[in-house]
């Protein structure tokens, strides 16, 4: 049977059903400042069932988070910051930095995240090169990034400019942010899933692309993404779903699933609001990662 739509591991946990569910997924749930946090943790065993490589996916529910006030805003950054950090290694203290790719296409709006991160970002890798005493005397982490587009726009496969980079700037762990694909309309921009296993640009519309992961770059990649989008034969499955107020028989959704709405996405109305303020959610969770002797304020001084 043709699989649903979903870039997020909570929900290929949440459709598995019959004989041997769960089997190598397990689940964890917490609330961190008054974020719900689900935790999927993949086994070897678990990949074949699960779709998906063995690790960490850590997916936090943010609500509304663009309509939210400053306090709450900047509340959720801190939680996202957290999570991140129990994914991140430590940088080393004689070198290496955190080099950060914004994977997508900046011109489309539900694809945008990643390029607008990487604008928002205190890039310090530079100033420590140049003036390292300077460096040191503002509480600066090690940081870089870079923006590498898309296929179209550069005839360069996005994985390959990123390993490219990385050879240079000697990271010791990519931060590698993306927009993903959702099965659920609930859960667009409301959600943020942060991995340790890395990922593969393009995934979730139909367009995959060479894998960003630790096998491919010699590094940790953790992986932040996004649901900005859902495709139109899984939305039809799951609103048939709710209005009959149980399973979609297997032909329905076989034939749904394998039809023309899979290569056809709907994403927000909002989609620009939620660009910009998730990219700076993102952004600000990032810094406070990579420069914990700043405060959130001191950072945007930089980055505003």
């Amino acid at each position: 049977m043709l699989r649903r739509r979903t870039d997020l591991a909570l929900e290929i946990n949440e459709i598995k059903t019959g004989e041997g569910k769960n089997k190598g997924i397990t689940l964890a749930e917490e609330t961190i400042n008054g974020f719900h946090i689900t935790t999927v943790t993949i086994s070897p065993e678990g990949e074949t069932e699960a779709g998906k490589p063995a690790g960490k996916y850590i997916t936090v529910d943010v609500g509304r988070i663009w309509e939210a006030d400053r306090n709450r805003f900047e509340t959720a950054a801190k939680a996202i910051s957290n999570l991140l950090d129990r994914l991140v290694p430590t940088l080393p203290p004689d070198g290496g930095c955190y080099l950060t790719a914004g994977l997508g296409n900046e011109s489309i709006t539900s694809d945008a995240i990643g390029p607008k991160v990487v604008k928002k970002l205190l890039v310090t890798r530079h100033i420590k090169q140049s003036n390292p005493e300077l460096f040191r005397n503002a509480g600066f982490g090690s940081s870089a990034a870079i923006t590498p587009g898309v296929l179209g726009q550069t005839g360069m496969e996005s994985t390959d400019v990123v390993l490219c980079t990385n050879k240079n700037c000697s990271a010791h762990c990519i931060i590698a942010v993306d927009s993903l694909a959702s099965r659920r309309l609930s859960r667009l921009a409301t959600t943020i899933q942060l991995s340790d296993t890395g990922i593969t640009p393009g995934s979730g519309v139909y367009n995959t692309r060479a894998g960003l992961t630790k096998d491919t770059s010699g590094v940790p990649v953790v992986a932040i993404g996004v649901p900005t989008v859902v495709d139109a034969a899984t939305l039809a499955c799951d609103l048939l779903e709710e209005a009959g107020n149980g399973s979609v028989s297997d032909e329905i959704s076989e034939k749904l699933l394998s039809g023309s709405g899979k290569t056809m996405f709907i994403t927000p109305k909002e989609g620009d609001v939620i660009s910009d303020k998730l990219s700076r959610l993102i952004a600000d969770a990032i810094n406070l990662t990579v420069h914990k002797n700043l405060t959130l304020g001191e950072m945007q001084e930089y980055t505003s």
